[in-house]
């Protein structure tokens, strides 16, 4: 059992091991831990007294709740009950199985309440500096280049509709569509247009919806510089492997878009235990549901752009590096794998 005079000590040598406190509810003074090294385990901590057993339990379902933690299907509960002495410590075992939580006693010597308030002071000091430092990774930049897209791909849709149909192939043409002997002939700039077309407004409203929902997060982690230079570069390595794979006229984002993803593949690169902790499981069900997709929906789909700009994106996020990175060799790296993969599409689609 982890008595009253250790609380603030077990917090402290928590979040100084890498958690981070996610809340304190009173009046029962639940606090919920989240370890980010681990990577999936949660740590709550219950005040109780001598009628433990329903307290504890309500207590525990009411926190999960609170903090949905039972959506996280990885999530581990770990409890550490302290307060009052237990009066039947048999009980706990059962309590495992009342409650999806693993229940545990702590026993070990706790110091005075002077040394409770010290920890404290400590606990919430490093938690805050620790917290500062999360949002920073987050506040490289305000999202300003995302929005500034947005309306310029609205702007050439409206253009090309107002002329003509997105779902007429001599529109799409004609306002910069791939289109593979077009290419073969020189008009080398079809690799870069596509991201700025769409194939009628229902594409065109999806992939907004998805750089509005994605663009502000990366532009905010890489800057706007970085931002914009993985998105078009993203777009024109995925139009180029549809050059190389895909004989069909297409336009759209999506590539661009998918560069995004790879952008953030990168960060959980570089962050493993930040990125499973706030990005991953999202990240990932959103490539399930693609890859879901890709067999629903077949030949409609360029699946080789998408896999191009993934690509694509993960490699640029790589050569412009986080802002806070300063190892330059992996940027070098990067860049020449970058430069071979595009390369080596390009020459692939050129000699099909």
């Amino acid at each position: 059992m982890t008595q009253p005079g250790c609380f603030w000590e077990d917090i402290y040598h928590a979040v100084e091991a890498g958690g981070r406190v996610e809340g304190i509810l009173e009046p029962s003074r639940a606090l919920v831990l989240f370890d980010t090294k681990a990577g999936d385990l949660y740590h709550l901590y219950i005040k109780t007294d001598k009628a433990w057993a329903n307290h504890v339990a309500i207590e525990i379902e009411a926190v999960m709740s609170s903090f949905r933690l039972a959506r996280l299907g990885r999530a581990k509960l770990h409890v550490h009950i302290y307060g009052d002495p237990l009066v039947d410590e048999e009980r706990l075992e059962t309590l495992s199985f009342q409650v999806a939580a693993k229940v545990r006693l702590d026993r070990h010597a706790c110091g005075d309440e002077q040394d409770e308030t010290r920890f404290r002071s400590l606990a919430l000091a490093l938690d805050k500096q620790r917290k500062a430092e999360l949002k920073k990774r987050f506040s490289f930049g305000e999202p300003q280049l995302v929005y500034a897209l947005m309306m310029l791909t609205f702007v050439v849709m409206w253009l090309a509709e107002s002329l003509g149909s997105t779902l007429d192939p001599n529109t799409l043409i004609r306002f910069g569509a791939k289109v593979n002997p077009l290419i073969d002939d020189g008009e080398w700039w079809r690799l870069v247009t596509p991201m700025f077309l769409h194939i009628g407004w229902f594409h065109f409203a999806i992939n907004m919806f998805a750089l509005w929902s994605l663009g502000p997060l990366v532009e905010r982690m890489y800057g706007s510089p970085r931002f914009l230079t993985i998105y078009l570069l993203a777009g024109v390595i995925a139009s180029t492997a549809s050059y190389a794979f895909s004989e069909a006229i297409s336009a759209g984002a999506s590539g661009a878009l998918f560069g995004l993803v790879g952008a953030l593949l990168y960060f959980g690169l570089r962050d493993r235990s930040l990125f499973m902790k706030t990005l991953g499981p999202p990240l990932f069900i959103m490539l399930g549901l693609n890859v879901g997709l890709a067999f629903v929906l077949g030949a409609s789909l360029d699946h080789s752009a998408h896999a191009g700009g993934l690509i694509g994106g993960f490699l640029m996020a790589g050569v412009v590096g986080l802002p806070d990175e300063t190892t330059k060799k992996w940027r070098l790296l990067f860049t020449a794998l970058a430069v071979l993969l595009t390369g080596t599409l390009y020459w692939l689609g050129y000699h099909r």
